[in-house]
């Protein structure tokens, strides 16, 4: 059964709060429009609007956000009203790394958003019925959901993990904006409101490489663990095998690249132990709010 989309960038989000718009306010909403926005001018906005959202209410060590007081702040509002910008915009004069920050910078805001959101902070976000696929972002002309930009853009449109088929059907005109290959590092830069996703970060064109560089070596090297010869990794590795490698040696082989020196050794020994026989090999993943 399919969800109801929810659209939460629409016009009215320049009413929010009280006491009424700020300046920064006013000028993102201005009703009288020249034409679509130069999407790299509202990207860096939004980058901007996110690295205030990010320093004020994100925990970086523990990657906790403060729903809460993030969902009535002024940041907030403004942030918010910079968002209903994004249906002005053209992501096809984006080149391949802005292309790739921008959607996202866009997925990690609109999970934020959609937490933000609920009436009452659930203990996970798969308590939520159709979490993934019931808040969305018109972006231009096109609405996108959490999953379609994931799967649709971010993964080059590769099948979902639960369903075993592409989420944007042949033709659908949002396929143009899929990235022609797939970077599996984007898996550490997207967060889905749990505990163990990666924490939020902002990024841009120009830092990409590095960011996501970055990015995998903090999660992997905080997430992937070796105890009593059983190697522990997040779920997100399982669900996501092929985009790394077709087989489970490929997968922590590559792995191997971003992890501590202790974990590196013991992937190597479990890799050697036995020729043809995978290793030992347990995954885990906290679904729990990362709310503070």
């Amino acid at each position: 059964m399919s969800a109801t989309v929810k659209v939460l960038n629409l016009v009215e989000a320049c009413g929010v709060g009280t006491g009424g718009p700020s300046p920064a306010l006013v000028e993102a909403c201005g009703v009288e429009t020249s034409g679509p926005s130069p999407a790299l001018e509202v990207s860096q906005l939004l980058q901007a609007a996110m690295l205030r959202l990010t320093n004020t209410f994100l925990d970086d060590v523990k990657g906790t956000v403060d729903y809460v007081a993030l969902r009535h702040s002024q940041e907030y509002r403004e942030y918010r009203t910079l968002a209903t910008r994004l249906q002005e915009v053209d992501v096809s004069t984006l080149d391949d790394s802005e292309k790739k920050a921008f959607f996202i910078n866009v997925y990690n805001a609109l999970t934020m958003e959609s937490v933000s959101q609920l009436e009452e902070l659930p203990a996970s976000t798969l308590e939520v019925d159709h979490f993934w696929t019931s808040s969305a972002y018109l972006i231009g002309p096109h609405s996108f959901t959490l999953d379609q930009i994931e799967h649709g853009i971010l993964r080059g449109n590769k099948s979902h993990p639960s369903t075993g088929s592409p989420v944007l059907p042949a033709g659908d005109p949002r396929l143009q904006y899929s990235v022609r290959h797939l970077d599996p590092r984007v898996h550490f830069a997207l967060n889905c409101g749990a505990k163990t996703c990666p924490v939020v970060r902002v990024y841009s064109g120009k830092n990409l490489e590095q960011a996501l560089e970055a990015a995998t070596r903090s999660y992997l090297s905080q997430e992937v663990r070796v105890k009593e010869g059983v190697l522990w990794l997040p779920q997100v590795l399982q669900w996501y095998q092929q985009d790394f490698s077709h087989h489970q040696h490929g997968l922590l082989r590559w792995i191997q690249g971003y992890v501590e020196d202790a974990e590196r050794a013991a992937i190597s020994a479990l890799l050697t132990a036995e020729h043809g026989t995978p290793p030992s090999v347990q995954y885990f993943y906290d679904w729990s709010l990362n709310t503070a």
